[in-house]
């Protein structure tokens, strides 16, 4: 296949910014008003460190790195600078739960062992439920918890005495110290840590070559990215990445970098070995009908008319598109994944900063190869009036 590339590298150079772009034959025709989008979206001095691509037919022909990994350090973000991937996490999981059912490790409709996970109701969840967010809990149950420091394994036994919304599986509720109850599941099926199941599984199989599990892998690499919190900060100041959320490394716990990243969505393409295509239509089934978050899409309802989720896969209906995506947050930290399956497209991005504009860049990639807009409605609201 034909590999063709359009390189847009922006450099942080003595606090300007420096880019460098190599033209690209047969690259689609909208990457040049792309470019100037992001260009002028990284002149916000909010956005320290941000690295993207997009994908069509299955090889990258956009690439950009912008900033420093860590504000005034001169060390400029690259396609090997590792961030954190938040709940962009979750999709891992998922597909790694698909596989290990797909190699008969695991059942998924196999109810959680109450000595895991306990639940009120008539039953417990399965693992399914767990994975495609049906446990009926309140959303993001005792994540206030876990972020005042309690052991986990002290919230998840909490979790028994919480009133549920809905029966189990019956309704669509976000979680994370739930869904981190598939990691004792994953180490008794296989007889490993869940660190060594999905690196052998999953970042081996898919060539991600950089891709880890924690902070402390994070933080051992030469090449990794701060973050920079506060949403009305007037300066940049990098902090540590640790989270009170490392307690749940399969909800949350990934870092990888954009090469990383490239090669995790061509794997859920089909274009790349190691995610056999049952594994992927398990994982991207639409499992959970999640009409609470197509009401919360706001101005994207113009173009999203119905969301799901799947196995650690969030589905949406971009027209009459199928897109399977998913966004994650750490603070200090954001990830994008957007993948266009039947096309072979793929949008990700990563970065190192709390920032409103690099969260509606896969919006403008969409609108601008779609040809249903020019991408200005979904940024204009961040720029300064000239």
């Amino acid at each position: 296949m034909l590999r063709t590339y359009l390189m847009a590298l922006a450099m942080w150079c003595g606090g300007a910014i420096a880019s460098a772009q190599t033209p690209v034959e047969a690259s689609p025709d909208y990457l040049p008003e792309l470019q100037s989008h992001f260009t002028r979206v990284v002149e916000d001095p909010r956005i320290v460190g941000l690295a993207a691509a997009v994908i069509e037919n299955g090889e990258p022909v956009f690439v950009f790195t912008h900033g420093e990994a860590e504000a005034g350090s001169g060390r400029a973000v690259s396609d090997t600078t590792l961030f954190r991937a938040a709940s962009v996490s979750k999709t891992f999981t998922g597909t790694l739960l698909a596989l290990l059912e797909d190699q008969g490790q695991i059942d998924l409709d196999m109810p959680m062992p109450a000595r895991i996970l306990s639940l009120q109701g008539d039953r417990n969840p399965t693992l399914e439920d767990l994975l495609s967010h049906r446990t009926g809990l309140p959303p993001n149950a005792y994540d206030n918890i876990l972020e005042a420091g309690r052991p986990i394994g002290d919230i998840r036994e909490r979790l028994s005495e919480v009133d549920l919304l809905c029966p189990v599986g019956s309704c669509f509720t976000y979680q994370n110290v739930a869904f981190a109850a598939v990691e004792p599941v994953v180490e008794e099926a296989t007889g490993r840590p869940y660190a060594d199941v999905l690196t052998s599984e999953i970042f081996s199989r898919t060539g991600m070559e950089t891709a880890s599990l924690g902070v402390p892998a994070l933080t051992a690499s030469d090449d990794w990215a701060a973050p920079h919190r506060g949403w009305r900060r007037t300066g940049n100041e990098a902090g540590h990445p640790r989270t009170y959320y490392d307690r749940t490394p399969s909800a949350a716990g990934v870092n990888l970098s954009l090469n990383d990243m490239i090669a995790w969505a061509q794997a859920q393409l089909g274009v790349r070995d190691g995610i056999p295509e049952d594994v992927r239509a398990r994982a991207h089934a639409r499992l959970t009908e999640t009409r609470r978050e197509t009401r919360r899409l706001g101005e994207l309802s113009a173009r999203v008319s119905q969301t799901w989720y799947g196995l650690g896969w969030r589905v949406y209906d971009w027209g009459d598109r199928t897109l399977v995506l998913h966004s994650g947050y750490l603070s200090g930290y954001g990830a994008q994944i957007v993948l266009e399956p039947e096309t072979g497209f793929a949008f990700v991005a990563l970065w190192n900063s709390d920032n409103r504009p690099a969260w509606w860049l896969w919006p403008v990639v969409m609108d601008l190869r779609t040809g249903e807009g020019d991408g200005h409605e979904w940024l204009e609201r961040f720029y300064e009036d000239e």
